[in-house]
């Protein structure tokens, strides 16, 4: 009897090991998937605006050459706004990114419930910043 009820425990344990692991790995595999989501936009995002680009740099059939010079040129002030503001974006992101590592490390004189609160408004105004920017790039493709 002492024997089943040892291998009982020592299961259940392990199955609560795994159970936990299982728990830790799926959150870590969907934050990360998260993060790879927006990597996916951007990287295609950007593509898109190379095939526009590339498109809009052909020349049509019956146009003549100060028609397509012009439209050129339009199209060229176009593709360098477009990356100039995603270079901005990119720019405030890193320097958000920066300001919140900073603040979400613990200060020497700090008490441990000073800092769990800060760290709490800190990550609710982070998360705000991050879909401030990230409404910008929206805009910025919307006004395009």
């Amino acid at each position: 009897m002492r024997n089943v009820t040892k291998k009982v425990i020592i299961y259940s344990l392990v199955g609560m090991m795994q159970i936990g692991l299982a728990g830790s790995i799926g959150a870590s595999i969907t934050e990360a998937s998260s993060r790879g989501d927006r990597q996916h936009e951007q990287d295609n995002r950007h593509w898109q605006e190379q095939q526009r680009h590339k498109q809009e740099m052909k020349r049509h059939d019956k146009e003549n050459d100060r028609d397509w010079n012009e439209r050129q040129w339009r199209e060229k002030q176009q593709h360098e706004r477009y990356y100039k503001q995603d270079n901005e974006r990119r720019y405030r992101h890193e320097l958000e990114m920066q300001r919140h590592e900073r603040e979400m490390q613990r200060r020497e004189y700090e008490q441990w419930q000073d800092w769990n609160d800060r760290q709490w408004r800190e990550n609710q105004q982070h998360e705000q910043m991050v879909r401030q920017i990230e409404a910008d790039i929206i805009m910025m493709f919307l006004n395009s």
